[in-house]
């Protein structure tokens, strides 16, 4: 593990990517709450919107066109912006409490945070979860050694992602910068996004989290070629999407942190 000389701060995203390996708290709380008005979602559709700020992710559902269909089929009108705020009244609360089960640090992610530390390397985190949310998971993320230098939450600015405000907010929070010497790693298009709209290095990452949507034991029980397949279309996704880089998951970040270390000297 060479010495990362450029890299001045990385930081993560938390589910699918450091915590709840395969993103699987918000999807199953997103159908439910749907499901509860008598609106089916799919896995896939409840997952696309995924990394958004929850409040914007509800959104994003009620104006697809399978729910408004099915909305307006029961209740003779389409999904308003009251609709959305009693949806999302009703998803954070259930979202808050059903996180405390998924939030075990993905393999490798409590020991990359650790050696990037030891470099003297900052680490942040953003979310789309609020504050409340994040409030269950960082005593139990804390006692699992999963100990970052700044956490942002999507409740503690205007703008969610795709915006950077989070980002910025770590920034101030960790005195560092510039951007250009700072790395995103998230697994869905939204924090890829941010990441750019920030003006920083990205890593995608296809096999711990959404862009997948399988549990560590359903992955390591999946067919090979299949997986395989997916995990490739995923990162295809990322990249399209602007990612810099994409790999499997935290476990497999580290070479490509060299690469850019690497870049960032050939740019000075």
């Amino acid at each position: 593990m060479n010495r990362l000389e450029n890299i001045k701060a990385v930081i993560f995203d938390w589910a699918g990517t450091i915590i709840d390996y395969g993103c699987l708290a918000p999807s199953l709380v997103f159908i439910e709450v749907f499901k509860n008005h008598g609106i089916e979602l799919s896995v896939q559709e409840a997952r696309a919107p995924m990394g958004l700020a929850k409040k914007d992710h509800v959104r994003t559902l009620v104006l697809l066109d399978s729910v408004q269909g099915q909305w307006y089929a029961k209740y003779g009108h389409y999904p308003s912006e009251t609709v959305v705020d009693s949806l999302y009244a009703e998803l954070e609360p259930n979202l808050a409490l059903i996180v405390k089960n998924h939030c075990e640090p993905i393999p490798g992610a409590i020991e990359l945070i650790n050696a990037l530390r030891a470099q003297g390397i900052k680490v942040g985190t953003t979310t789309g979860y609020v504050a409340e949310m994040m409030n269950n998971i960082l005593p139990l993320t804390t006692a699992a050694g999963l100990i970052t230098d700044s956490m942002v939450n999507s409740s503690e600015v205007g703008s969610g992602r795709p915006a950077p405000f989070m980002i910025y907010r770590n920034c101030e929070n960790m005195n560092v910068f510039p951007l250009r010497q700072m790395v995103k790693i998230g697994d869905t298009v939204a924090d890829i996004h941010e990441g750019i709209n920030a003006g920083m290095w990205t890593i995608g990452l296809t096999k711990s989290g959404n862009e997948l949507g399988l549990s560590l034991q359903e992955t390591e029980e999946s067919d090979q070629l299949w997986l395989e397949e997916k995990i490739a279309a995923a990162g295809q996704k990322l990249l399209d999407q602007g990612a810099d880089f994409v790999t499997e998951g935290v476990w497999s970040c580290w070479p490509i942190l060299e690469q850019i270390d690497r870049n960032l000297g050939l740019e000075t």
